[in-house]
């Protein structure tokens, strides 16, 4: 039998109504947990390892193929304008797949914006130039950006909704819920390796090679996922017919000063994000690293990422959540300085250790807290659609707004104008500290609680 199916035999009420009782959803056993991890981390990797591509493709090859009769600041702007118009539609996606994850189940949803990122990646991947088919071709550039973006805003509710409730009354529960952004980190690290391994070639041809390699990947994933079965705290309320109707708008009803202050604070973990995954590489390159190098150096600091996700779990498990994550946030702020006069600089060496650096704190320990934090924010009836609408607002934040302006307000002179970057953090990181303020410490609180206040 598989494990992630045994799941207890529901009672009745008098009246013939299946119900599982509070006392009743059982506690997932390590092996099932094990299971469901890796089957939603190999999920959110290939979707990420393909957002993670069209990022760099962005930075260093879509200029000339897509916008060539501009000029290379403008190119540049226009290409991280097509690239932030996937955050937006991640917003969107959450609102969609939320839906059908707190209404029809947590699988179906996740299943499918799999498939709809992987076929979006792959047919960018196919896509004549500017030289070939003129003005369509950055439109259909946008127009596939913003298919990729609705299929991962599908992903940050579903990882983290399963892995949440199926780890709900294990003592270990914030390890479990850290690893729904595990994928995350290992699908950039993917894409960054993939960068690595086509530098020669990524901004002419490579790139391509980089996205249809998506179709691959997804196979097994899609296998990994099929196998899962929703939640018991799922299937009780969904046995008790206690799903809301319209999930994804009703949880603004009830839960909108969360939404936006969880969305403030993940907004900082998403800067850092777009900026090491993305705006750095157009950046070391105005300042003179060359993009082989430049690609060493963002493949490792992904090492750093992924151990960040795999420390923040036991971390928060030991501390409150609010407290680690102003220790990410303020020791990413401290590296933010000195990282950006080392790039200018050309200090090759530290620019890598100040890379691993402040990934480890801005992305890593981030990237396995916010998922803890938001998934012990919203009832089950909620958690899905609520903790997708966060992510995908944090991506709009950040991803939607900062790269561009970072490239228009930087343009080709870095060396006198590079101090924007270090205040890019502090603006998101002041601002994520403050709406940590008004989020309550969610360490001490039972999942199935939440669902109790909410009938």
């Amino acid at each position: 039998m598989n494990p992630v199916l045994n799941l207890p035999v529901a009672k009745e009420l008098s009246g013939g109504q299946p119900y599982m009782s509070e006392s009743s959803v059982p506690s997932a056993d390590t092996r099932t947990l094990i299971i469901l991890a890796f089957s939603a981390t190999a999920g959110v990797l290939v979707e990420f390892y393909d957002f993670a591509i069209f990022g760099f493709a962005v930075a260093s090859a879509f200029p000339a193929i897509f916008f060539p009769k501009l000029p290379p600041t403008q190119a540049l702007v226009f290409s991280y304008l097509a690239y932030a118009a996937g955050h937006p539609a991640r917003l969107l996606g959450a609102f969609i797949f939320g839906h059908f994850g707190d209404r029809s189940g947590r699988k179906f949803a996740f299943l499918i914006n799999i498939v709809v990122v992987g076929a979006s990646t792959c047919l960018t991947g196919l896509l004549p130039g500017y030289a070939t088919i003129g003005i369509a071709a950055p439109i259909l550039l946008v127009l596939l950006r913003i298919i990729q973006g609705i299929g991962v805003g599908g992903e940050f509710g579903g990882a983290t909704s399963l892995l949440a409730e199926f780890g709900a009354k294990r003592r270990s529960r914030a390890f479990w819920m850290s690893l729904a952004n595990l994928g995350l980190a290992l699908g950039i690290m993917a894409a960054s390796g993939m960068f690595l391994l086509l530098r020669k070639s990524f901004a002419t041809t490579g790139w391509r090679v980089a996205m249809l390699f998506s179709a691959i990947i997804v196979i097994p994933a899609l296998v990994a996922l099929y196998k899962l079965a929703d939640s018991p705290l799922f299937e009780q309320l969904k046995h008790r017919e206690q799903l809301a109707r319209l999930p994804s708008f009703d949880v603004f009803r009830k839960h909108a000063g969360s939404i936006f202050l969880l969305a403030t604070v993940a907004a900082f973990q998403n800067l850092d994000t777009v900026v090491t995954g993305a705006f750095i590489v157009s950046f070391m390159h105005l300042a003179g690293i060359p993009l082989a190098t430049a690609a060493i150096i963002i493949f490792l600091s992904r090492f750093a990422d992924v151990t960040g996700v795999l420390l923040s779990g036991p971390l928060a498990d030991i501390f409150k959540r609010r407290r680690l994550a102003y220790f990410a946030i303020g020791a990413t702020l401290l590296v933010s300085y000195p990282f950006a006069l080392a790039i200018v600089g050309r200090h090759v060496v530290l620019v890598a250790i100040l890379m691993c650096l402040i990934v480890l704190f801005g992305m890593g320990l981030l990237h396995g807290l916010v998922p803890i934090i938001t998934s012990e924010t919203f009832p089950t009836r909620f958690r899905y659609s609520g903790t997708g609408i966060s992510y995908g607002l944090s991506g709009i934040l950040a991803g939607m707004i900062a790269p561009p302006l970072l490239a228009r307000l930087i343009g080709q002179d870095v060396a006198h104008h590079w101090h924007y970057l270090p205040l890019a953090y502090a603006v998101y990181g002041a601002a994520a500290m403050l709406a940590l303020l008004f989020i309550r410490e969610t360490r001490d609180i039972k999942l199935e609680d939440l669902d109790t206040s909410e009938t």
